[in-house]
């Protein structure tokens, strides 16, 4: 299976990490502080993987 652009890939983390903080955010309101850590962690994940894909990470950008 090929590989997705590039383009493809940065949209895709974005919109995992803004669902996975309004998952936690959701857990927090409704007083499950374990899922809120749970959920904040992969958003944390998935925005870190959004700030590597587009070039505002540590680490140089891949190869477009």
């Amino acid at each position: 299976m090929p590989k997705k652009p590039l383009a493809d890939r940065v949209l895709d983390a974005e919109v995992r990490a803004s669902q996975w903080r309004a998952d936690a955010n959701q857990a927090r309101e409704c007083g499950d502080e374990k899922r809120a850590a749970e959920c904040d962690a992969k958003s944390q994940f998935w925005l870190d993987r959004y700030n590597h894909l587009s070039g505002r990470g540590e680490r140089p950008a891949p190869q477009k």
